[in-house]
């Protein structure tokens, strides 16, 4: 695109420099990981401000600018590089994303949930792939007001089948992100106590993300865990003609049969066997739900070995890593109470050659509920098989107390609130066969303590 077609597009002031690239091949939010020939939006967060960073942006080879028409010393930068003056960077971006959802041509899918939407995502995308072409999926976790034009810029001109994944914090968050995407088929993986901070309830959470339902055009197809009630009954209240999944209900989607094999899972499901390498019985929802999408959208797996499918997924979301003779069951890129509680679940029935070790962190933005929470963790965690527990950051205390009240003392468990003394604590604590899960909300870093031990190279 050129800068003379989005100043037009944007409705903004263009800014020319004589002998400047007159076009640009790229969006970047960030002058850290900005490419040449790139423009630069320079947008104001709550921590930051984009315009700080103009300066890094073409020290980096942007190709020009979008800045807002208040930015100080806009003069300056206007005789330097090309240049685009808006109201507002972040809504001229908005916009700018709206516009090339539009120019693609391809059938949206959107993913939400309070869990496992990331997993779900990727999930359809290999389902998807091993029987058609021109698949796209959002990159990371880009899946908010920030992340989801970066998502859409990512995509190629040619996608047929776009699979997105939405994320929200606050109410009306997930309307703005429908206006943009305008989804074709909407899956919803579950609700939970997430951002209760915000969204106060689990029913809060439910409505909001159903914003997207809301938005939709009608014939938009829908589907939800048949399984989770709440989720269930604000549904009806909108949408009666939906689609569902789940492991063992009256559900339109389920398995056949669900097999714990070393490093995951192995699902039949209308006589087709997948193998996946994902933790936790709970992860064979996230996959249910992205079969019944791929299923209701026509595609079959007639001329497919299904269980030669290869499924990966984002880092931290429940892979079997193997360090220096320590396996790790990598969970630690978020944590709610359904989140822990499945993965305590499903770490009870793991086998280890050696000990069983648990690393839990806080659970983040549960708002005035947050002991309470920690509270009802501690007392299952009580109740499960371990060898050790160390229990990582402020709010682990209470994990801690209730560990303490059901009799479990000593060695045993210990509570460390920083992670980098947790770290160092489990230097002298991981054997070679030990099998340890970690769990926790992204905030806290847990894995750090998986970094830390691959560079000491083992128990020296």
């Amino acid at each position: 695109m050129s800068f003379a077609q989005l100043a037009r597009m944007l409705g903004g002031r263009l800014y020319e420099k004589p002998g400047a690239e007159p076009s640009f091949t790229g969006i970047s939010i960030d002058s850290r990981t900005l490419r040449e020939r790139e423009l630069f939006f320079a947008l104001r967060g709550g921590k930051y401000d984009g315009h700080d960073y103009i300066d890094q942006a073409l020290q980096k080879g942007a190709a020009g600018v979008v800045v807002e028409t208040t930015c100080p010393g806009l003069d300056k930068i206007t005789g330097r590089t090309m240049v685009v003056a808006v109201t507002d960077s972040h809504e001229a971006l908005l916009k700018l994303a709206f516009d090339y959802r539009n120019k693609v041509r391809a059938q949206y899918l959107v993913v939400t949930g309070s869990n496992g939407k990331t997993t779900t995502k990727e999930l359809i995308y290999y389902l998807l792939t091993a029987v058609t072409e021109g698949v796209y999926r959002s990159p990371g976790n880009l899946n908010n007001l920030y992340g989801l034009p970066l998502s859409i810029f990512s995509m190629p001109h040619e996608t047929k089948t776009a699979v997105m994944e939405l994320g929200i914090s606050v109410p009306g968050e997930m309307t703005r992100l429908a206006h943009i995407v305008r989804p074709d088929m909407i899956i919803i993986t579950n609700v939970g106590p997430t951002h209760l901070e915000t969204l106060g309830t689990v029913e809060g959470v439910a409505r909001a993300k159903l914003e997207l339902v809301r938005e939709a055009a009608p014939d938009v197809t829908v589907i939800i865990n048949g399984e989770d009630r709440v989720l269930l009954a604000e549904t009806k209240k909108i949408k009666n003609d939906f689609i569902t999944f789940g492991l063992e209900s009256e559900v339109v989607f389920k398995p056949d049969r669900i097999e714990q094999v070393d490093g995951g899972n192995r699902v039949t499901v209308d006589g087709l066997m997948f193998n996946l390498p994902l933790f936790g019985r709970y992860q064979v929802y996230n996959f249910m739900a992205a079969y019944a999408a791929v299923k209701t959208l026509g595609y079959v797996f007639d001329d497919v070995d299904t269980s030669t499918i290869t499924f990966q997924t984002a880092p931290m979301r429940g892979q079997f890593v193997e360090i220096n003779g320590v396996t790790f069951i990598s969970d630690c890129y978020n944590a709610n109470p359904e989140s822990v509680k499945g993965g305590l679940v499903s770490f009870a029935a793991q086998r280890a050659k050696k000990r069983r070790i648990i690393i839990l962190g806080d659970m983040l933005e549960l708002g005035a509920r947050e002991e309470e929470l920690h509270r009802e963790i501690g007392r299952l965690l009580s109740g499960q098989t371990f060898d050790r527990a160390v229990l990582v950051g402020p709010l682990a205390k209470f994990y801690m107390d209730e560990l303490v009240k059901a009799g479990i003392k000593g060695d045993k468990i210990r509570h460390i609130v920083e992670v980098e003394a947790a770290a160092a604590e489990m230097l002298k604590i991981f054997e070679p066969g030990d099998l340890v899960y970690i769990k926790g909300s992204r905030g806290i870093g847990l894995e750090k303590i998986m970094d830390v031990w691959k560079k000491r190279g083992g128990n020296a």
